[in-house]
């Protein structure tokens, strides 16, 4: 009589099978979710790069356009340097993204500032576009409100120096954001921009 053979169970190796289908899965998602991660982390810190260099050049054509327009006694001349200032605005968002990035950075906003760098932005170009619209030199008043405002773009300019990056790729994406000097220099950049009283010019005075 011959022995009956004994039937291998399927289910033990079925589950096996369907185990490691999921563990596979599982890492690869996972290793997807790191991936993405990354690359989220790799973009904001791009941003940070792009919008710091940004601002030093925003800076650096402000201070040497409202210098530029001071100087210039008649009205051709004055009008040609101011077009030119009012066309670096084109660039002062990216003073407005630098501070907000540091914000979101921090976790927080800057405290004590009585202005966003938007307002000042806004109001400092509303202003300049009123000023030395006219024959002959610049009156007093303009001279004084665009010898502060010099003032002012000198200062965040001086900020700026030590922020210089440039080159933008993966690794230093990643590295701004582990560097703690930025959020605080972007912290005084705001100070700077609320340190004059009054933005809006007065041209009674």
């Amino acid at each position: 009589m011959e022995e009956q053979q004994t039937k291998r169970p399927i289910f033990t190796p079925i589950v096996l099978i369907l185990l490691t289908v999921s563990l596979i899965g599982n890492v690869f998602l996972y290793s997807k979710m790191l991936q993405n991660e990354q690359s989220d982390k790799a973009d904001r810190g791009a941003g940070v790069l792009q919008s710091g260099n940004d601002a030093i050049a925003f800076f650096d054509l402000a201070v040497a356009q409202t210098g530029d327009l001071i100087a210039k006694p008649e009205l051709a001349s004055r009008m040609l340097a101011k077009s030119k200032l009012i066309a670096a605005y084109r660039q002062a968002t990216a003073a407005e993204d630098f501070v907000q990035a540091a914000e979101d950075a921090n976790g927080k906003p800057f405290p004590a500032a009585k202005r966003s760098a938007t307002e000042f932005m806004d109001q400092t170009l509303a202003s300049l576009q009123a000023i030395g619209n006219h024959d002959g030199p610049l009156a007093d008043g303009e001279q004084a409100y665009l010898s502060e405002l010099l003032q002012v773009f000198k200062a965040c300019q001086q900020e700026l120096s030590a922020f210089r990056h440039d080159t933008i790729n993966h690794e230093q994406s990643l590295a701004i954001l582990v560097d703690g000097a930025w959020p605080p220099m972007a912290g005084k950049l705001l100070a700077h921009m609320n340190e004059p009283d009054e933005l809006a010019f007065d041209p009674s005075k």
